[in-house]
């Protein structure tokens, strides 16, 4: 696909066609165009990636994440450095690398799950599906390590100039052998359950390559096309790809591929032919693979060494985006549910770069501290080298020898003739100017990023007000960051959304009963909380109750037949931690549901100011003004038991409520309600059965 420029033996390039030889790989004409586009929008696509920008200081995109990267990892490198000068100190300060590490345990600290938001084809806010679906997307996201890989997605908006997140349902096949009664091993393909399912994978910067920096930041899914290149083992390569495409005559389209090489498309005199090359990165164990996403022409290739692991029939036509998402579209035919592609890919930054939005990257920390930091570098090692001239001081001699700079350094001194002068070095210098710049830089970078912890209890001689302003100051600064990352949890949300409706509500032929046929679909269990306690969700997509019209009584008949046959006690009624639910697979692919991330969340909790508000929340609904007008068993249960309850804050909750004198007694007096008890009384065991605590269906 990208090979290297043939040259002579006197370095220069060849005509056109000498020494090229034609592939034995020469698809239909309409491939070869194919191959000719992505081509030539790979050569777009690299171009831009080498091109220097001014958003970037004057360097390209390669070249500005370098230096981030050198920022970040206080990097001094290797270079040739005379003898004479090999005293001066060449190290550098970690404290760039220690405030983005701050920050990047800041995000970490505000680490949320996008929220669900549910709506049915009537248009009507749909609860219970949104908390499905919020349950399949956690338990995704967990099993695609979802913690560590927050990390690494924060980390990368603060060192590059974006991050790229691709959310992917893998489908992974491992080869077992198994042991037969007669001693011989059968080897079996199965499904590796490790390796499948959802997958995060933060891409590097030069991996993906964007044909467009000017199509505006927020949105990637605008962009008209996005080139993926990777180079991978040969034989990784052959487990993805080989037996799953052909040629028309049959022939697996991965026996064209070679390690180590890749084609070219050159147009004109012969015939639009292919021509085999050496790839430069390549070895003779690798190849080549480009991804190309066209999303407004659905289409989606993979080029593996030049060759094409598609359908080569009608190629424009049979080879769509493997990442949909179901949507209501308006067709010829009316409304109707269709799947739409979209790229699986998640794209965002730590700050802004272009005020008015245009440009497609965005300012890492790294480069915002990346002056300050050289500043800070500066002025150490101009304190160590004086520091070093003044402890060890050289000597100045005067008389009849040679004087060059291999005399200045530290306790350098030279042969001289007798009679000679000596004076030792003694030009006083002025380091305290040194240390003070370097605080100054050091300033610098904090006033950049704000890195430093927010106090949020009480601390001495600071006064309630003092802490709530340096709370609201450091919130002010993190919020574009806490947005910037509130919406890269949001995309991710969205496609493991699409990923949950795409392989979830998938069923198959179910023939183990003979004689009979009918749709098996999966059932999942899914650890999570629930009010702060350990839950186990079942959800059960099943197709039995299609179609079938319940009133309310005969849901909640068939609610509690589902909740006796999964073996809770009626003592464990009304705590039990099970929460089951029954799901028609086809209308909750046909749900519409938006993701929601809160990002005034992320930056409180961040700099755990949430627990701080959750205080003063708590002592506001205590107040003896306000409690009479409050239920005092809702507020002691949630601003209280359930957020320091651990795991299992039921069994901190009174099982008897406690008597209306002594609520009047702490709270100063109560109201009566309608049905002439105290307003805010704690309900019965009773009144505590509800949807979470028995099956639902859906």
């Amino acid at each position: 696909m990208i090979g290297q420029q043939i040259t002579g033996e006197d370095g220069n390039p060849l005509p056109q066609y000498q020494k090229l030889t034609p592939s034995e790989y020469q698809p239909p004409k309409q491939v070869k165009e194919l191959f000719a586009k992505v081509q030539h929008d790979y050569q777009v696509a690299w171009a831009l990636q080498h091109r220097t920008f001014d958003e970037f200081d004057g360097y390209s995109l390669l070249n500005r994440a370098r230096k981030d990267q050198e920022t970040f990892a206080a990097y001094v490198g290797c270079e040739f450095v005379p003898s004479q000068k090999r005293w001066r100190w060449r190290g550098r300060k970690n404290t760039a690398r220690n405030k983005l590490i701050s920050l990047c345990s800041r995000a970490l600290a505000g680490m949320l799950y996008p929220y669900v938001y549910a709506k049915n084809d009537q248009n009507e806010e749909d609860k219970m599906t949104a908390r499905v679906m919020r349950i399949l997307i956690e338990d995704h996201l967990r099993k695609a390590k979802y913690e560590v890989k927050f990390l690494y997605m924060a980390l990368s908006a603060l060192v590059n100039p974006a991050v790229f997140v691709q959310v992917e349902y893998v489908e992974a096949m491992q080869r077992i052998k198994q042991q037969m009664k007669d001693g011989t091993a059968k080897i079996l393909e199965v499904v590796d359950e490790i390796l499948s399912g959802l997958q995060l994978n933060i891409l590097p910067i030069d991996e993906i390559m964007l044909c467009d920096y000017f199509s505006g930041t927020g949105n990637i899914q605008i962009l008209p096309v996005i080139l993926r290149i990777r180079r991978i083992p040969y034989d990784y390569a052959r487990a993805i790809y080989a037996g799953k495409y052909f040629d028309k005559n049959g022939r697996d389209l991965f026996d064209y591929v070679v390690a180590g090489k890749t084609r070219i498309f050159l147009s004109g005199q012969d015939n639009e032919t292919l021509f085999d090359v050496e790839w430069t990165e390549a070895d003779r164990n690798y190849v080549q693979v480009i991804t190309a996403k066209y999303r407004p022409e659905d289409l989606e290739v993979d080029f593996v060494g030049g060759v094409g692991m598609l359908n080569e029939d009608d190629c424009y036509n049979t080879n769509p985006f493997k990442h949909r998402r179901m949507t209501f579209c308006e067709t010829d035919n009316g409304q109707e549910w269709l799947s739409i592609p979209l790229y699986d890919i998640a794209m965002s930054g730590f700050e802004p770069i272009d005020p008015a939005g245009r440009f497609a990257f965005y300012k890492s920390g790294a480069f915002k501290e990346y002056w300050d930091a050289l500043g800070e570098d500066k002025m150490h090692q101009l304190a160590f080298d004086a520091t070093q001239l003044d402890v060890f001081k050289p000597v100045f001699l005067s008389g009849a020898a040679a004087f060059d700079s291999t005399v200045m350094r530290p306790g350098a001194s030279v042969g001289m003739p007798l009679g000679a002068s000596v004076t030792p070095y003694a030009l006083g210098p002025n380091l305290a100017a040194a240390l003070r710049m370097m605080q100054s830089e050091r300033t610098d970078q904090e006033d950049s990023t704000k890195s430093t912890p927010v106090p949020t209890d009480v601390q001495p001689n600071v006064t309630a007000t003092q802490t709530a302003a340096a709370v609201q100051q450091a919130k002010m600064f993190f919020s574009v960051f806490s947005l910037m990352i509130a919406d890269l949890v949001n995309q991710i949300g969205g496609l493991a959304m699409d990923c949950a409706v795409q392989y979830s509500t998938v069923g198959e032929l179910d023939a183990s009963i003979p004689g009979a046929l009918g749709m098996k679909f999966k059932t999942f269990l899914a650890q999570g909380k629930d009010k702060g306690k350990n839950v186990t969700n079942k959800i059960i997509f099943s197709d039995k109750r299609i179609g079938k019209k319940y009133t309310k009584a005969q849901i909640d008949k068939t609610e509690w037949d589902m909740y006796n046959k999964s073996g809770a006690t009626p003592q464990e009624r009304y705590y039990s931690d099970q929460r089951i639910y029954e799901v028609n697979p086809y209308q909750f692919a046909r749900t519409s549901y938006t993701m929601f991330v809160d990002a005034d969340k992320i930056a409180m909790k961040s700099m755990g100011a949430d627990k701080m508000e959750k205080r003063e929340s708590f002592e506001m609904m205590s107040d003896p003004r306000v409690a009479p007008f409050t239920d005092r068993q809702a507020v002691a249960t949630d601003f209280v038991i359930e957020e320091y309850g651990g795991d299992d804050p039921d069994k901190y909750k009174a099982k008897t409520p406690p008597s209306d004198e002594m609520l009047n007694s702490i709270f100063g007096g109560g109201t009566q309600g309608a049905d002439g008890g105290a307003q805010g009384a704690v309900k019965s065991p009773a009144g505590m059965v509800g949807p979470a605590a028995k099956p639902q269906l859906k």
